[in-house]
C-alpha cells in the first residue's frame, strides 16, 4: 500500500506570502496528519520554512529567477504555462510512489495571484522549526544578546549594545551556513525565536516574522493602522509602538 502524502508547491512568489499564507498551512496539515508524508517544492533558500516538518524537499530552480519580480503569489515575467507544467510534473513524479491526499499550490492566473487567502486562514500554524543544523549556527551568530534591531526596517542608531545586536548579523550568518543543511532564513528564524524582543517595523519581513514566531516587537517607524496590526499579528504577540529605540526599550521593559 502506498503511503499518503501532501504535496506543497511550486511556490514562486514573495517570501512574506510564503511564510504568512502558504507554509503555515503545510505545517498545520503535517501536525494533524503526522503519518502522512509532507513533500515540498520551493526555492532552496526557503527550505527551512518547512524544516523539520518536511519529509522531502525538492529544490525549485527557475531560469532568470533572480532578476524577475516576485509579486504576491506569482513571479512576474515567468510564463504561467511553465508554472503549471512544473506543478503537473511535480505531482506526476510523486504519485507513482505515494497516495496524494492533496496537492496545494497557488493559483496565479489573471487576478487570482493577489487573492490573499487562497488557503484556509484558520488553518495556519506559524510554529516554524528549521532543520536542526541551523540552531547551533544561530547561537554562534547571535552572541547571546537579548534583542536585535531589524536594520532592514529602521536605520536609527543602535544603542544599548550590551543587550542589542544588529540584524546585519545576517551578514555573519552567511559565513556559517552551507545552503544545503542550513540556510540564512533558517538561522534567522532561530535567532528571532531565541531573543526576548526585536526592534523594527512590522511591515518588514523580518519584523513580521518575529511576531509570527511569538517574539515581542518594538515598532519604530510610521504609525500603523489597527486593522493592519490585526491581520499581521494573528497570535496577538506583544507589540509596542515608539518613536525611538530608547523609548521603545523603556516601554518594553516596563510592560514585560
Amino acid at each position: 500500500m502506498k503511503a499518503k502524502a501532501f504535496l506543497f508547491g511550486p511556490f514562486v512568489g514573495e517570501l512574506c506570502w510564503e511564510f504568512f499564507r502558504f507554509a503555515p498551512y503545510a505545517i498545520y496539515l503535517k501536525k494533524h496528519h503526522p503519518g502522512s508524508r509532507l513533500i515540498v517544492l520551493t526555492r532552496p533558500s526557503r527550505f527551512d520554512l518547512y524544516g523539520q516538518y518536511a519529509d522531502i524537499i525538492v529544490p525549485l530552480r527557475l531560469k532568470n529567477d533572480s532578476v524577475l519580480e516576485r509579486d504576491s503569489f506569482k513571479l512576474t515575467g515567468y510564463k504561467e504555462e511553465n508554472y503549471y507544467t512544473i506543478a503537473k510534473y511535480f505531482k506526476q513524479k510523486f504519485r507513482k510512489r505515494y497516495n496524494i491526499v492533496k496537492h496545494s499550490y497557488p493559483d496565479v492566473r489573471m487576478w487570482r495571484y493577489k487573492v490573499k487567502w487562497q488557503f484556509p486562514r484558520d488553518k495556519m500554524d506559524y510554529d516554524f522549526k528549521p532543520r536542526k543544523s541551523n540552531i547551533e549556527l544561530a547561537s554562534r551568530a547571535l552572541r547571546n544578546k537579548k534583542g536585535i534591531v531589524d536594520n532592514t526596517a529602521t536605520k536609527k542608531k543602535i544603542i544599548r549594545e550590551d543587550i542589542i545586536d544588529s540584524i546585519d548579523l545576517a551578514c555573519r550568518i552567511t559565513n556559517f551556513v552551507d545552503d544545503i543543511k542550513s540556510t540564512t532564513l533558517g538561522c534567522m528564524i532561530e535567532c528571532l525565536k531565541s531573543v526576548e524582543f526585536v526592534i523594527g517595523d512590522i511591515r518588514s519581513d523580518t519584523s513580521h516574522l518575529a511576531l509570527l514566531l511569538g517574539t515581542p516587537l518594538i515598532h519604530v517607524g510610521k504609525p500603523i493602522k489597527e486593522d493592519f496590526v490585526k491581520l499581521a499579528n494573528p497570535l496577538n504577540t506583544p507589540l509596542f509602538v515608539s518613536d525611538t529605540i530608547e523609548q521603545g526599550i523603556e516601554i518594553y521593559e516596563n510592560n514585560i
